[in-house]
């Protein structure tokens, strides 16, 4: 069976507290078991082309809101009664943004981006739907600023398999996520990522 990594995006309304308790509930129900992952390092690119400066993009939003998320998920583990070894909660900071092996998996993401017109496409038109905000449509090279986090998350998924130990990964979100979908079935590169799953559960 993989292992579930339940992925929650730093500013993103839907998670809220009983969604995230209800979640927990029905990824354990049928897992045993989950990874929680919350971008907020990367989520500063997102603001940073939203327009805020990258201290306030920094201190102000990414990781406040980033600590918001992590606390939901506390609160509902300690109401659930679920432990660490049930409900692991990744820490970007500490695990994730130093580690060489994620580093060398996110050039080879970026190299993908930067070589592969269908693969770029499509991360920048996923990308630029989260910066629109108005009918006006977002610059490229904010758009391409941007896209880091969607290819940081990528690279998180291609490294999760020696973080969690496991041979088989699988993204929990609560809606269709079509450019990753096409990228763990090959449609850009022709590598077939039978590694890497995605489910989609709502509550």
């Amino acid at each position: 069976m993989p292992y579930p990594v339940i992925g929650m995006s730093p500013g993103n309304s839907y998670f809220k507290d009983d969604v995230v308790k209800s979640l927990l509930e029905k990824v354990i129900e049928k897992y045993g078991k989950t990874a929680i992952l919350i971008p907020d390092i990367p989520a500063i690119s997102t603001y940073i082309a939203l327009g805020y400066p990258e201290n306030r993009a920094r201190r102000d939003k990414a990781l406040p809101q980033g600590n918001n998320l992590r606390s939901k998920v506390l609160r509902a583990m300690a109401e659930l009664g679920y432990t660490s070894d049930i409900v692991r909660v990744i820490d970007w900071s500490l695990e994730i943004k130093d580690n060489t092996f994620y580093q060398e998996k996110y050039l080879q993401v970026l190299n993908l981006y930067n070589s592969n017109n269908a693969f770029q496409e499509e991360v920048n038109n996923t990308t630029r739907n989260v910066l629109t905000v108005s009918d006006s449509e977002p610059d490229i090279s904010l758009v391409k600023i941007a896209a880091h986090y969607l290819l940081s998350e990528f690279a998180f998924m291609e490294f999760s398999l020696q973080l969690l130990k496991s041979e088989n990964v699988t993204y929990i979100y609560h809606k269709e996520w079509p450019v990753y979908e096409k990228y763990i079935a090959g449609e850009f590169d022709g590598v077939i990522r039978e590694y890497l799953g995605f489910e989609i559960i709502t509550v």
